[in-house]
């Protein structure tokens, strides 16, 4: 009776965990991010040619809530880009800078139990932007480095299930925030970081 007892519990205990480690996931991501150009205000003239930055992207969520048509999950994206590259006319702007961006927020996945869903997602947070030692001239950049900004983020993307614990992710997500320390002032102060990412996702 008591190994029974103790089987059922095991079951009921097992059962229970699995339930609440399906309401997880993890997305493993790589991308890149695209500012597009800057024109420099002061000193007047000039423009900033900013690359695209190769990305690794990955998102931890835990759904909060499953109204069949929608689930509303809580959402930790986390972006990294080692190097961005800058080509300008003015010779002290940095020759390139590397960007962090943490942004909680929320998450709605359409259609969650279909195999294809689309999803929308907002939030914000922290953002960091290490400028590099050397400008674009190869003089060494004697600017303020490591640029601490607040970020606002929004995005969507969609996801195909191909087995109960893996799908397949692509995502476009907007990181908007304060520029790095360019050394200059640009036009428009803040700037669009649009991430393009495609990827895995795993379900727990």
């Amino acid at each position: 009776m008591k190994l029974k007892f103790a089987f059922m519990l095991m079951l009921i205990l097992g059962s229970a965990a699995t339930a609440a480690a399906q309401k997880q996931e993890v997305g493993l991501l790589l991308g890149g991010v695209l500012t597009g150009d800057r024109d420099i205000s002061s000193p007047p003239g000039g423009s900033l040619q900013i690359s695209t930055g190769l990305t690794y992207y990955a998102n931890y969520a835990v759904r909060l809530t499953d109204l069949k048509a929608v689930s509303i999950h809580f959402e930790v994206p986390f972006a990294a880009t080692p190097s961005t590259d800058i080509r300008s006319s003015s010779a002290t702007v940095p020759r390139n800078y590397a960007s962090l961006f943490i942004t909680p927020g929320l998450k709605f996945k359409f259609l969650p139990g279909a195999r294809l869903s689309p999803y929308a997602a907002i939030g914000g947070g922290f953002g960091r932007f290490a400028e590099s030692d050397f400008r674009v001239d190869n003089q060494p950049n004697t600017g303020p480095r490591g640029t601490n900004r607040g970020v606002f983020d929004y995005g969507g993307g969609v996801d195909v299930r191909f087995v109960r614990w893996l799908s397949l992710r692509g995502e476009v997500r907007d990181f908007y925030a304060d520029t790095p320390n360019f050394n200059v002032t640009v036009s428009g102060g803040r700037q669009h970081n649009v991430l393009s990412a495609g990827g895995i996702v795993l379900h727990f």
